[in-house]
């Protein structure tokens, strides 16, 4: 077919995506050009450090911070980083669009699942930002669609997903559930109990692959098997909502972890995990780590309250589906760093961001008027409210439970892929850290493309979709 002919069919069938996607890229250039040369706050100084000292942290991994490096070879200047993510960003809509094309969604349909990561204010803000979000979620989708792409998996398929879902979560350690949705996915489209096995075992040892390979790396440095060893500030940031230290027993040494404040009147949990002076300033027996000792109060809080555990987990949960608005609620105090609003007239602080712009390409933060006015109102109006997210949320979860029309696409077995991952990555930060707005991204992501793919099974026969095959009966 002639490279003409081909462009005209794609124009088409898929044109209402392609118009979705230029327009994207339109509203990019805008957020590039109001803002140069990109966002630096929050964890960001912390990635650019490791361009320089590519060390494994016992704070977070540092896929991301690798990549930074990579792109320090070209230049230092922030602005290649801004724009790749933002690049990065539309590809990964591009792969979600063209796997939804694939288990047979419609064109608008799957356009319109792709709407919240073409054009939502949040993920604008954090592809302009120095995170490992946007890389997180593009390697994420990629696992998805490796391992998705064929109706019965393939072996190289299933390797190369379990790999790049090992790669995912050393950019997010948030990434290591991802294998049960996984493996149980895998279980559902396999032919046979001897395939299912082959499968699992392959998805499993290619998922483990990168991240023994860290591990051994990580126990060069440091002395210890680990992907990290920041699990115990994490999980006591958790319990800092909820403690009532008159309701749990602890050794003298780990007192100084009870937030002073009364329940009610708790700040951020952040706060106390990276700044309170008492925490800051721990002192523990030989043999017991400051992690350990925050990981040991936070296990003695659980058990002793779990049910105010529970509630707070839930609550956190809940507020990602039924927030109207991005707003600081209960103790958070963050929401300000995903707004574009926060960055009109932005002034680096002198001690954290600006340094870190100074050492990567000398250029401070800067603000052209009026298209960053024009993109502060935007924000306030393009974002996708916690009920619509609810809303799509039952329609995937209907899609699981409902009987399916006669001839209707088979795509439950993705509904449940996408639906599982959605939820579950936010969920994780709930359970062993803190609610933070940024970590609701990958429901942003997946849960329309799963309430997309609940629709196109529960609706009916569709018409027959270019470029598409027949789904098998494996619902």
């Amino acid at each position: 077919m002639a490279p003409a002919s081909a462009l005209a069919r794609v124009w088409h069938s898929e044109r209402v995506f392609v118009v979705a996607l230029g327009a994207a890229v339109v509203l990019r250039i805008l957020v590039q050009y109001a803002f140069p040369p990109a966002f630096v706050f929050s964890d960001g100084p912390t990635y650019l450090g490791f361009v320089d000292h590519l060390v494994p942290s016992p704070d977070r991994p540092v896929g991301y911070g690798i990549a930074l490096w990579m792109l320090a070879g070209v230049t230092r200047g922030l602005t290649l980083v801004a724009v790749l993510q933002h690049l990065l960003g539309l590809v990964t809509a591009m792969v979600g669009y063209a796997l939804l094309r694939r288990w047979s969604v419609s064109p608008r349909l799957a356009t319109l699942a792709m709407l919240p990561l073409l054009f939502d204010e949040m993920e604008l803000v954090v592809e302009h930002s120095v995170l490992s979000d946007v890389f997180f979620d593009l390697v994420l989708l990629l696992a998805v669609a490796a391992l998705a792409w064929h109706r019965t998996p393939r072996v190289w398929s299933t390797a190369a997903a379990g790999l790049l879902l090992g790669t995912a979560t050393l950019l997010r350690l948030v990434g290591e559930p991802g294998i049960l949705a996984m493996v149980v996915f895998l279980a559902i489209v396999a032919s046979s109990w001897r395939q299912r096995l082959l499968h699992v075992v392959l998805v499993t040892a290619a998922f483990a692959l990168p991240l023994t390979a860290y591990a051994a790396w990580y126990h060069h440095d440091n002395g210890v098997w680990a992907i990290t060893q920041s699990n115990g500030r994490a999980l006591y940031m958790r319990t800092t909502t909820f403690v009532d230290c008159s309701k749990v027993q602890v050794p003298a040494y780990e007192r100084p972890l009870c937030p002073t404040e009364p329940l009610g009147s708790r700040q951020d949990p952040t706060w106390y995990g990276w700044h309170d002076p008492a925490v800051l300033g721990l002192r523990t027996p030989a043999g017991v780590t400051q992690n350990q000792a925050m990981y040991d109060f936070a296990k003695r809080a659980i058990r002793a309250q779990p049910s105010a555990y529970a509630a707070t987990v839930g609550r956190d949960l809940a507020m990602g589906f039924w927030a109207p608005r991005r707003f600081d609620y209960f103790e958070y105090d963050t929401q300000y760093k995903w707004s574009f609003t926060h960055y009109v007239d932005y002034v680096p602080t002198p001690l954290w961001t600006e340094p870190a712009y100074a050492a990567h390409g000398g250029e401070m933060p800067g603000t052209r008027h009026p298209v960053a006015d024009l993109l502060d109102w935007y924000g306030r109006v393009v974002y996708v409210p916690g009920p619509v997210l609810f809303l799509l949320l039952l329609v995937a979860v209907a899609g699981l439970a409902l009987r399916r029309p006669d001839g209707a696409p088979a795509t439950r077995p993705l509904t449940f892929l996408t639906l599982a991952l959605g939820v579950g990555f936010v969920l994780v930060p709930d359970a062993t850290a803190e609610f933070v707005w940024r970590y609701q991204l990958p429901a942003l992501v997946l849960l329309p493309m799963s309430a997309a793919l609940a629709w196109t099974r529960l609706r009916g026969a569709p018409e027959a979709q270019p470029g598409t095959t027949a789904t098998p009966r494996i619902d």
